[in-house]
């Protein structure tokens, strides 16, 4: 499974304010830097708990279909199905109809899954050579109040120590230790399985 961002999301699960607070920052000076620590912050948070924050759209690219009744979804939160495509050998599109052809289990925050109907059967080959099985879905938190408290936080620990270290020189010799508070508060976050 190949997945590729379609649309980005369009807010943060933490304000630039919250972080300014968070940092005891009480100008306006640095809030464009602030807005990209957030973001660049986020995008770590997802990473390390393989899921989507904040909504946003997603296309998954299979070579074939499932040899299971469904088809797993990754990065939680699934909010929607938009389509679910398939192309011949000779690069002709079907798109698959919900609720006759398959059906859309959202499991709240974890993994969504697409499920044949009862006796239902998935299409089968042969395929077009590239991407032909495609599937377009939105997930991730409608709103930055439904995020765990453990994000937020961990969000705005990561925000202040990319704030502390943002390219300053050192000269001389320097010790690193690695604060693990932000990585503990996400544990129970991460969403575990394979793709």
């Amino acid at each position: 499974m190949k997945a590729v961002l379609n649309t980005a999301p369009t807010m943060e699960p933490v304000s630039v304010p919250e972080v300014k607070d968070h940092l005891r920052v009480d100008h306006n000076n640095e809030d464009e830097l602030i807005a990209n620590l957030v973001a660049s912050c986020r995008e770590q948070v997802e990473q390390i708990t393989n899921r989507a924050i904040m909504t946003q759209t997603w296309d998954v690219y299979l070579d074939c279909f499932s040899d299971k009744d469904y088809i797993v979804l990754p990065f939680g939160n699934l909010q929607s199905v938009t389509h679910v495509k398939h192309k011949d050998t000779d690069g002709d599109e079907t798109t698959m109809t919900v609720s006759t052809d398959y059906l859309v289990e959202t499991n709240g925050e974890r993994h969504g899954r697409i499920v044949l109907p009862y006796g239902g059967t998935w299409p089968s080959g042969p395929f077009y050579p590239s991407n032909p099985i495609s599937i377009r879905f939105v997930c991730g938190w409608t709103s930055a109040l439904l995020v765990p408290k453990r994000i937020k936080q961990a969000i705005k620990l990561l925000c202040a120590a990319q704030y502390e270290a943002r390219g300053d020189a050192y000269t001389g010799q320097m010790t690193v230790t690695e604060d693990q508070t932000a990585e503990n508060l996400l544990w129970n976050e991460r969403l575990w399985g394979t793709f």
